[in-house]
């Protein structure tokens, strides 16, 4: 009787283990959300999200995705990202990011789907 108690202990706790979503890490091609503040190496702030979702592919800054690429849910990253893995010398026009600039981003993972 024991035994069988201590069986279906175990497959309750790896069924909860199993369907927790705080294991999922992002991979790419995955469909995630983050949080996130997107600044410049003075604190300028040039963009921020709570709750934004995209595909974690090409469309990136290779920056930005390589560092949320083995995220997990619920992990919070601090990194930057130097020019050639940013935006280089050809910023997005009205972003207020410089050529050249280097990037820092708080991103947090919310969810991977």
């Amino acid at each position: 009787m024991r035994r069988l108690a201590l069986l279906s202990l175990a497959l309750f706790l790896a069924a909860c283990d199993s369907n927790d979503s705080d294991s999922s890490v992002a991979e790419y091609g995955d469909l995630v959300t983050v949080a996130y503040e997107g600044r410049l190496t003075d604190g300028t702030v040039f963009d921020g999200s709570i709750g934004l979702t995209f595909v974690l592919d090409e469309g990136l800054i290779p920056g930005f995705r390589n560092n949320v690429i083995g995220m997990t849910v619920g992990e919070f990253k601090t990194f930057q990202v130097p020019p050639e893995e940013g935006y280089g010398d050809n910023p997005p026009p009205g972003s207020g990011i410089p050529a050249g600039a280097t990037l820092e981003f708080d991103v947090e993972l919310l969810a991977v789907r």
